[in-house]
């Protein structure tokens, strides 16, 4: 019965990791649908302004914005990346932080500077020496806009003073609760998108003011989104590894249930086995 021991106190291991894998996803189920209806709520005010900016920038086409313009050279490349403070979300960080290594690659020989948000981005920056301009962790949904206000302020002042010649995001775009699209966003210059559409537009005071104006705010609006999806998508990711945990868990402790009743039939016959040739030895 040494073996069926063995066997016991792994059941009642894999129990243990079942009860807490099976709270985990119950908390990351919570979380999950709190922050999937908050992307549901603010992603038609982000098409909205959005629609809005494309249509101005189609009516001011021959106006300049150093925000639409770009510069000749580009050698201060900012980065944007977005990745959770705890871990336990399968594959979530590391493909983000596969997609930082991709996007330093493709741009060798210009200067690539991090704004991480997320704990797991901020240490592995860290770690390998990147050029960290500021971290961002323990965003909760109250300061969430407020947070995405400053660090659109901080890129736009950055980029006036040269620090950055573009800037980009790199984050995960909420889907569904299965699925989550990682993308790499440039967020200066903006681009201007066309359209159909040649409606005159009478700016007052001028066009000038009236984009620096709402230039910034897309921005912010824009980062805004970008961090309500990542994290949304971070609690999916999180919800489904522990269901997929909590699943092999239970699988597991059905196939060590049946290998124990294996070995505890065996002990038994052989116990009624030695009986029996005890019995007919002593007649």
């Amino acid at each position: 019965m040494a073996g069926s021991g063995e066997i016991r106190d792994r059941i009642k291991s894999v129990q243990s990791t079942h009860q807490i894998t099976k709270a985990m996803e119950i908390v990351s189920t919570t979380k999950f649908k709190k922050f999937a209806s908050i992307v549901a709520q603010s992603r038609p005010y982000s098409d909205s302004i959005h629609e809005i900016l494309k249509n101005i920038a189609a009516g001011v086409k021959h106006e300049n914005h150093p925000l639409f313009d770009g510069k000749k050279e580009v050698k201060k490349v900012g980065v944007i990346v977005m990745t959770s403070d705890r871990g336990l979300c399968g594959s979530f960080n590391s493909n983000t932080l596969k997609k930082l290594k991709e996007f330093e690659e493709q741009h060798a020989g210009k200067e690539v500077s991090v704004i991480a948000i997320g704990k797991k981005g901020r240490d592995y920056c860290a770690k390998r020496n990147y050029d960290l301009k500021a971290e961002y962790t323990q965003l909760i949904p109250e300061t969430m806009f407020e947070k995405a206000k400053e660090i659109s302020e901080n890129i736009v002042e950055y980029y006036y003073a040269d620090i950055f010649d573009e800037v980009y995001v790199i984050y995960n775009k909420f889907v569904s609760a299965l699925r989550c699209d990682l993308t790499v966003k440039k967020l200066i210059p903006i681009e201007r998108v066309e359209t159909d559409k040649n409606t005159p537009y009478i700016f007052e005071p001028d066009a000038e003011a009236i984009l620096s104006s709402l230039l910034p705010k897309y921005l912010n609006i824009e980062l805004y989104q970008a961090i309500l999806d990542n994290t949304a998508s971070e609690h999916s990711s999180r919800k489904n590894s522990m269901k997929n945990a909590t699943d092999n868990a239970e699988e597991m402790m059905k196939e060590l249930n049946l290998q124990y009743n294996r070995e505890r039939q065996a002990a038994i016959t052989q116990e009624i086995s030695e009986i029996v040739g005890g019995a007919a030895a002593l007649k």
